[in-house]
């Protein structure tokens, strides 16, 4: 029996899927909302020190330059994946580590940075399994 099999690109490493594809693409989504989502949950008045605002712009950028260089350049990919899961476990204790809701309440930026850290760490697993996948039918070839 014949299995697919992924095509080469010219330097030989396997052209990505388009599940794997998706998965960049939603990763690079999820960054680009968190470091936009400060302006939009007005963020201002999280935390005492290095407040929510600035952790949001800068994980969100992390998690978006991520998604954009494994969309970008695949082969590249392996470098930047092990980035993902610290990114993602980061936002969902951050809240806790800055103190978000020391003084002022700050429910939004709570919740936000968990759900994203939650996505960062389920689209980082799918990832994980796609490639694994796609590598196991190569094999099989």
């Amino acid at each position: 029996m014949r299995t697919r099999t992924l095509p080469r690109t010219s330097h030989g490493v396997a052209a990505p899927s388009l599940a794997l594809a998706v998965v960049h693409a939603l990763t690079f989504l999820t960054g680009l909302w968190l470091a936009l989502s400060p302006s939009q949950l007005d963020q201002e008045l999280s935390g005492a020190g290095f407040n929510g605002y600035w952790n949001d712009v800068l994980v969100g950028t992390v998690v978006l330059v991520c998604g954009a260089a494994q969309l970008v350049a695949p082969a590249t990919a392996p470098g930047w994946r092990p980035v993902l899961p610290l990114a993602g476990a980061w936002l969902v204790v951050s809240p806790v580590a800055l103190g978000y809701n020391h003084g002022t309440p700050a429910p939004a930026t709570t919740a936000g940075d968990v759900a994203a850290g939650v996505v960062v760490l389920v689209l980082w697993g799918i990832g994980i399994v796609v490639l694994a996948r796609s590598l196991r039918d190569r094999g099989e070839r």
